[in-house]
C-alpha cells in the first residue's frame, strides 16, 4: 500500500528557493548525445541511471541569448481560438544567463527525460519540443530534439516516493508562479 502524501510546506519553500542551486544538480543535454558512424543520434543514457526510478522536480534552461528577441506561442483557447503569447528574457527571468523555458515534476526523473528527447506521440515529455517549435527556434520537432540535445541544460532535484507526491506537485506549480516558465503555459479550455 503506498504512503500517504502531505504537504510539507518547509521542504516546498526550501526547494523551490534554491532553485537552481543548494540541492539541485545539473545535467548538460549535450553529454547525452553520443554520435556513432552507425547511429548519428545515440544517447549516453547510462549518465541518468542514477534517477531512475526516482521521482523529483526538472526544469529545461536554454542559454538566454536564444530567447532575448520577442517570441510568441499560439496557446490553444476555447472553440478553437488561438491565443497569442508573447515572451522573452525582458519579461521573463534569465538565471546565470540561462532562461527557464519549462519546469516539470516526475515520479521517475530517468523515464521523464528519455520521454523529452523522444519523437513518440505528443504527451507532457514533448512540450519542451512543442514550445520550442511553436516559438520559431525550431522547424520541426527533430530539429527541436537537436536544439536540446547541443542547447539544453536540465536541472533537477530529487524527491522521490508517494509521499512527496503532493510536494513535487506544489514544488512544480512555485516555480512556474516564480520562474514564469513559458512552454508550462496553457490558455483554458
Amino acid at each position: 500500500m503506498p504512503l500517504e502524501s502531505r504537504l510539507d510546506f518547509e521542504i516546498v519553500r526550501t526547494i523551490a528557493d534554491e532553485f537552481p542551486l543548494g540541492s539541485w544538480q545539473r545535467i548538460n543535454c549535450s553529454r547525452l548525445h553520443t554520435p556513432t558512424g552507425l547511429n548519428p543520434r545515440a544517447r549516453e543514457w547510462e549518465l541518468l541511471t542514477h534517477v531512475h526510478k526516482k521521482g523529483g522536480n526538472y526544469a529545461f534552461l536554454f542559454p538566454a541569448g536564444h530567447f532575448a528577441e520577442e517570441r510568441e506561442i499560439l496557446l490553444d483557447g476555447p472553440a478553437q481560438r488561438k491565443i497569442p503569447f508573447r515572451f522573452s528574457t525582458q519579461s521573463h527571468p534569465a538565471i546565470e544567463g540561462l532562461f527557464v523555458a519549462y519546469v516539470g515534476k516526475a515520479a521517475n526523473l530517468n523515464q521523464r527525460f528519455q520521454w523529452h528527447f523522444s519523437l513518440a506521440e505528443k504527451n507532457t515529455g514533448a512540450q519542451v519540443q512543442f514550445g520550442l517549435v511553436k516559438s520559431g527556434i525550431c522547424t520541426d520537432r527533430q530539429s527541436a530534439v537537436d536544439f536540446m540535445l547541443k542547447h539544453a541544460t536540465i536541472v533537477y532535484r530529487e524527491l522521490s516516493g508517494d509521499e512527496h507526491a503532493a510536494n513535487r506537485d506544489v514544488v512544480e506549480l512555485s516555480l512556474c508562479a516564480k520562474l514564469a516558465s513559458p512552454f508550462n503555459i496553457k490558455s483554458e479550455r
